[in-house]
């Protein structure tokens, strides 16, 4: 867990900081400050949850631009993933989105950052967005080992980890849980797939065009 790692490398730095070089010193402050914000994201997804299931979130909605959306969703995964790849398609003109743009953008980090965590390495996780039927489709492939068919609706479940598959019981089992109720309270959806020729999985998150 991220506080196990914190108090490891702080404990290490106390007691053997002194005969360290500086690279193996910087290395462990570098892990403090990576699993703290990672532990930042689960306190805060563990928020969000609570905010969710007593009905206390309210939707601001405002217009934004699906490529900004995917865009800020991106470039903040990469500055805790760095090496992360992504292949991003967008439907050339897509109109803009009347949505609360912080809350669909956590959605689709949330997504992101699961297809990254279990892609293989170099691979690239890829993005998909278009408007189908009147509403905006944001497909998620990775290229990983995938989610057992018997499993997929139930990986939207709070505190479920897949055992088999690509999880393998890494993770909270919250991320795509607050996904589906932060997509839901849009009245979209969110749904897991095959992915593509059979390999990895596609998280699909629909959302309906609405307008103020």
């Amino acid at each position: 867990s991220p506080l196990a790692s914190i108090i490891g490398a702080a404990s290490s730095l106390d007691h053997y900081g002194q005969a360290m070089d500086e690279h193996d010193r910087r290395s462990l402050l570098e892990t403090i400050h990576i699993e703290g914000e990672r532990l930042d994201r689960y306190i805060q997804n563990l928020l969000d949850m609570t905010r969710l299931g007593h009905g206390g979130l309210t939707l601001n909605r405002d217009w934004i631009g699906v490529d900004e959306l995917i865009g800020s969703a991106v470039t903040r995964l990469q500055r805790y993933e760095p090496k992360a790849r992504f292949e991003v398609s967008i439907e050339p003109a897509l109109a803009p989105i009347w949505v609360h743009p912080a809350l669909v953008e956590q959605a689709l980090f949330n997504v992101l950052e699961n297809a990254a965590k279990f892609s293989p390495k170099g691979d690239a996780v890829a993005v998909d967005a278009r408007m189908i039927d009147g509403a905006l489709r944001i497909d998620v492939r990775d290229r990983g080992p995938g989610i057992p068919e018997d499993e997929r609706r139930r990986i939207f479940d709070m505190f479920y980890s897949v055992e088999r598959g690509d999880r393998g019981r890494q993770g909270t089992g919250l991320g795509l849980a607050i996904t589906q109720g932060m997509i839901g309270a849009h009245g979209g959806s969110v749904e897991a797939l095959p992915g593509m020729d059979g390999r990895g999985t596609t998280i699909r998150i629909t959302l309906p065009r609405v307008e103020p």
